[in-house]
């Protein structure tokens, strides 16, 4: 297993440096969060043997359990929705929150944070596909939202997220097309608000993501097949 691993590590990172020099980018600007959710621990010391550090967990649950068996140098990303009574939680085990679209979810992680005296960097996720089978708050009412977690104590905005429409192959067609106008609004978002980072793109479409501007993607399937 720690070989396909490995093997499938510098294959992802080959793919995004290839992406990055296609859009005139250092490959050093991505940051491949490695999506675990459906692995066991044994996975974390393959993945960080293989130079990867930063884990992205959908569940709570999921990410404590991985946490106790976490290396050293482990960073957790909390990437999925989140619930009012996981935030002390998130605030303990995670390093980042890629997800944060809710003002009582906000309020309540900043009260959290100040309780412990620590800081946390989170995404704002934005819903840019339309999808109602998707979390995040509609382009309209960002601006609001970020002037919102900006005056927030303890909490650093650094960027945006976003999911884009689930497609068999996302790199042909109007369906390709779609995915990448998601990515696309993003990165304008991104520039209007001033915020330096993207997280964006997973498995099936971290290659439009880079093309579009991504500097964090989220890969899990791929990096376990």
């Amino acid at each position: 297993m720690s070989s396909i691993i490995a093997g499938n590590v510098v294959a992802v990172q080959a793919e995004i440096a290839a992406a990055c020099a296609r859009s005139r980018r250092a490959a050093s600007d991505v940051r491949l969060i490695a999506v675990t959710k459906s692995q066991g621990p044994e996975v974390l010391a393959a993945l960080a043997a293989a130079g990867v550090c930063d884990f992205g967990e959908n569940r709570v649950e999921h990410l404590a359990a991985m946490h106790e068996a976490a290396p050293p140098a482990a960073r957790f990303h909390a990437i999925g929705r989140i619930q009012s009574r996981q935030i002390a939680r998130v605030v303990a085990l995670a390093a980042c929150l890629h997800s944060l679209c809710d003002h009582d979810h906000l309020a309540e992680l900043s009260r959290r944070l100040e309780q412990g005296a620590r800081r946390m960097q989170v995404f704002v996720q934005v819903n840019t596909s339309g999808e109602a089978s998707k979390a995040g708050l509609a382009p309209a009412d960002l601006a609001r939202f970020v002037d919102e977690v900006r005056a927030a104590p303890a909490v650093d905005l650094v960027g945006l997220m976003t999911m884009a429409p689930m497609v068999d192959d996302a790199a042909r067609g109007a369906d390709g097309d779609a995915v990448r106008r998601c990515f696309a609004e993003l990165r304008a978002l991104s520039e209007i608000h001033r915020l330096p980072r993207l997280s964006m793109g997973m498995s099936q479409d971290f290659i439009i993501a880079v093309e579009e501007g991504a500097t964090d993607v989220r890969v899990g399937t791929r990096l376990f097949a």
